[in-house]
């Protein structure tokens, strides 16, 4: 019993040394200082963007064609009398010159044979006038004042004879035409592409000889996007390029007229520019050759008041951040007219004079303060020109 009842005091007494000991701590416990909480404020780059016209070349590229692309070709049919010996692809001719000729002697026989037709038509129209006169005379003295019909004045055959000479004067023309064109000729200064025919051949109207094309005179097919299309100025000159052997190649070209039509497969519209001759270039090269690949630059595009933004302020596709007079974030969207690897070029969302944020911010809220630094002793949003 004594052992329960000493055990009841102890824990007794233990319990209340513990409440007053904490009653004591509490009592002398030291007091916390109190301080005022500190929000900071994020320090973010800026850049003042500028607006200003902007100036710029298009680029494209093409293959060299010539503008005049034609088959050579027989008007008539014969053997192949006479060919150029040097009728081989590559060859060149000046116009008019006789690169081949058909066998003319059936041709001559019948021009021989339209003169003889046309001599009897013209000896029956004399003979058909003699006629006509006598009747005219013979009526005269026994029409007793009657007018005479056309049939008895012999009108009609009159008009036949007429028709006779000048159907025989059609055929003679014709016979003397088909005789020139047994001389097949160079329709104007070529080269030849390939060869069909040659010596001793039999060839009808129609009949394919070769291809030439006229190698001073090419054009280049240029491509634009749709963007680059409706920037083209009117008046513009064109340079085209390419390096050949380790040498720099360029020729001047200017626009011709467009095709009027947008690729389906690209996308694309399409321009003709004429080639010029650069006489600097060697006796190969004055002209490039048909069928080489060239670049083109076209100078002379310009966007009229134009927002030039840092690449690197660019978020995603078009967004960027700007600091307003406030020190307030604000999200913008651009509407990106031209961009390069160092800035976009942007029509809406943004106006010359505002604080472009470069620092890239974590979680951007609207509204929320910021801070500009100072780069290398001055903003860093100064005019950036371009």
């Amino acid at each position: 019993m004594k052992t329960v009842i000493t055990t009841i005091v102890a824990i007794v007494a233990v319990l209340g040394l513990t409440v007053f000991g904490i009653k004591l701590l509490k009592e002398n416990a030291p007091e916390a200082e109190k301080k005022k909480r500190v929000e900071a404020i994020p320090v973010v780059e800026v850049e003042v963007v500028t607006e200003n016209d902007l100036k710029f070349s298009l680029e494209s590229e093409g293959v060299v064609t010539a503008r005049r692309d034609t088959v050579l070709s027989a008007a008539i049919g014969g053997r192949l009398k006479v060919v150029d010996e040097n009728f081989e692809a590559g060859a060149i001719y000046k116009k008019g010159h006789v690169i081949a000729e058909i066998d003319s002697i059936n041709y001559q026989a019948a021009v021989a044979q339209a003169e003889s037709i046309l001599a009897d038509a013209e000896l029956a129209l004399v003979q058909e006038e003699a006629r006509a006169n006598q009747a005219a005379r013979d009526w005269k003295k026994i029409g007793g004042g009657e007018i005479a019909s056309d049939l008895v004045l012999r009108v009609p055959f009159l008009k036949s004879a007429n028709a006779r000479v000048a159907a025989a004067i059609a055929a003679r023309e014709k016979a003397e035409a088909d005789l020139v064109r047994t001389k097949i000729v160079a329709p104007f200064d070529c080269r030849v592409r390939s060869t069909n025919l040659n010596l001793g051949a039999t060839v009808v109207p129609g009949s394919q000889l070769g291809m030439i094309y006229d190698p001073n005179n090419l054009m280049i097919r240029l491509p634009f996007s749709l963007d680059d299309y409706a920037q083209l100025p009117k008046e513009t000159n064109v340079t085209l390029f390419t390096s050949i052997g380790g040498e720099l190649y360029e020729w001047d070209a200017e626009i011709m007229w467009d095709l009027g039509e947008v690729g389906q497969k690209t996308l694309s519209a399409f321009v003709l520019a004429r080639i010029f001759a650069n006489e600097e270039h060697g006796s190969q090269f004055v002209l490039p050759l048909p069928g080489i690949f060239l670049n083109a630059t076209v100078g002379g595009a310009v966007l009229p008041k134009v927002v030039s933004v840092p690449r690197s302020a660019v978020r995603g596709r078009n967004q960027i951040l700007v600091l307003n007079g406030e020190n307030k974030l604000e999200l913008r969207e651009l509407m990106v007219a031209r961009q390069n690897a160092d800035y976009v070029f942007a029509t809406q969302g943004v106006a010359g004079g505002e604080k472009v944020i470069l620092t890239k911010v974590d979680m951007p809220i609207p509204g929320m303060t910021l801070e500009a630094v100072e780069v290398d002793g001055q903003e860093e949003g100064k005019n950036q020109s371009k």
